[in-house]
């Protein structure tokens, strides 16, 4: 029983961004050496919501080195030898970026994940994030602290061996037929099962949330696997909660809790009830299916946004979006779709900009082409500027969008906004004159209607 526990903190959603070390090592399984050291995160900012998970603040970190300023000190940690974290694939991600950042060869190394062993081996758990695992074990600790989590995901692994009887990592993990992750000549292996994934992935899955990228990597723990959300999320808006699962290859649909339900993400408020006893339907549900043995975790919020952590959330303006999100609009066919939302023009419209403002106002909306703010719903794009994006060029409105819209992000206040070209927007008009005229059908969403008027 000797290794290395690991634990990341990070600053933000870029995996480079790391703020906290901790590193514990193990010899006959007993604690030998402990490291627990701050970083100054590349790039140097920090999120909401990051800190609301470890408490770290900017201040704390102002004078402190970076990573590559670091590594010489806690290489030898690493260069030939075994590793265990949990949730591996989160903390050997941020290890493997940001040591491609600052151009330092990867370390031979061999990392084991204590989250999927525990999964194989502690069945009926409601889920398998440190806290859970590590109280069947009682092994107390301070849960997001680099080195109290680092000391945790040891003993645990510790007490894995134990249940096993075997004597070593390696033997667990050949026991229970999973590949040993190795970082290797700057390229890796993942810890991960050796049974074979087939991909079931469709796009009917999603309506109109699909991936952003073609390229996933299975050892994501969201991979091809089903998620499910319920109560009301502090820290995202659930459209894009939603979108940063399909980016990591996972499906959104069914969006109720089924046999088929892998992961039930539950908002931080519900979930703080959750633990002083309080049980929605759809958490006794989810108690009742892990109780039977299928395969299903209740997870937080916090959780689960470090779990799919992932660049793939930075907001871009893309042709194909815009497509789908016009397609969407007309689709639905909404006669009150843009009633009490907030529109925002980019520039050079077809038309006179207090006409198209205008438009909307008669939509009981509010036009403008200023003052992008988080309660924006609707951009429309012009086309002018679509003509630009065909050619490979963003205009200073796109910029300017995307600039504003990660950076809304940066602070933990992302909404949902949906992207509609010029002309969609002039045919979703017409349609509403036409609607009026009696010429076409029309449907109404129910809950933006005044209550005195619903039934009439």
């Amino acid at each position: 029983m000797n290794f290395v526990a690991l634990d990341f903190e990070t600053a933000n959603h870029k995996h480079t961004s790391i703020c906290q070390i901790g590193i514990v090592v193990f010899e006959n399984g007993e604690i030998i050496d402990k490291v627990s050291l701050l970083v100054k995160p590349t790039p140097n900012y920090f999120e909401n919501l990051h800190i609301s998970i470890h408490g770290i603040k900017p201040e704390m970190v102002k004078e402190k080195p970076t990573f590559d300023e670091l590594w010489n000190k806690i290489s030898q940690y690493f260069e030939n030898k075994e590793i265990v974290a949990h949730n591996a694939s989160f903390d050997f991600s941020a290890l493997r970026h940001t040591l491609q950042y600052f151009n330092i060869p990867f370390p031979k190394t061999t990392y084991y994940c204590s989250m999927f062993l525990s999964k194989r081996i502690l069945t009926g758990l409601i889920n398998y994030q440190l806290p859970t695992v590590c109280k069947h074990y009682n092994i107390d600790f301070n849960h997001h602290d680099a080195l109290n989590d680092a000391i945790a995901a040891g003993k645990l692994a510790i007490n894995l061996c134990k249940d096993q009887q075997v004597n070593s990592l390696q033997e667990l993990a050949t026991k229970l037929n999973f590949r040993i992750g190795k970082l290797l000549d700057n390229d890796y292996i993942p810890f991960s099962t050796r049974s074979e994934r087939k991909s079931n992935w469709n796009k009917t899955l999603y309506d109109n949330i699909s991936p952003q990228t073609n390229e996933f990597d299975d050892e994501h723990p969201f991979f091809e696997k089903y998620v499910v959300f319920t109560g009301a999320l502090s820290n995202l808006n659930r459209a894009d909660a939603m979108q940063m699962v399909v980016n990591v290859g996972g499906f959104i649909k069914p969006d109720n809790l089924t046999q088929k339900t892998n992961y039930l993400v539950v908002g931080n408020y519900d979930f703080g009830q959750y633990g002083d006893g309080y049980k929605s339907s759809k958490l006794q549900k989810a108690e009742q299916y892990i109780q039977k043995g299928l395969d299903i975790e209740i997870i937080s919020e916090n959780d689960f946004f470090k779990m799919v952590h992932s660049e793939q959330t930075k907001y871009e303006i893309t042709l194909n979006q815009i497509e789908k999100d016009s397609e969407l609009l007309l689709n639905r066919n909404k006669y009150n779709e843009l009633s009490k939302k907030d529109v925002f023009f980019t520039s050079h419209l077809s038309i006179e900009r207090t006409q198209a403002f205008q438009m909307v106002g008669n939509c009981s909306g509010y036009g403008h082409d200023y003052d992008l703010s988080n309660e924006t719903s609707f951009i429309v794009i012009s086309n002018f500027t679509i003509e630009k994006l065909k050619q490979g060029t963003k205009t200073e409105s796109v910029l300017q969008i995307e600039q504003l819209r990660n950076n809304a992000q940066n602070r933990g206040e992302v909404q949902g906004i949906k992207l509609i070209d010029e002309t969609t927007f002039y045919e979703y008009m017409k349609r509403r004159e036409q609607f009026q005229h009696k010429e076409i059908v029309m449907h109404i969403n129910e809950w933006e209607v005044d209550e005195k008027f619903r039934n009439k």
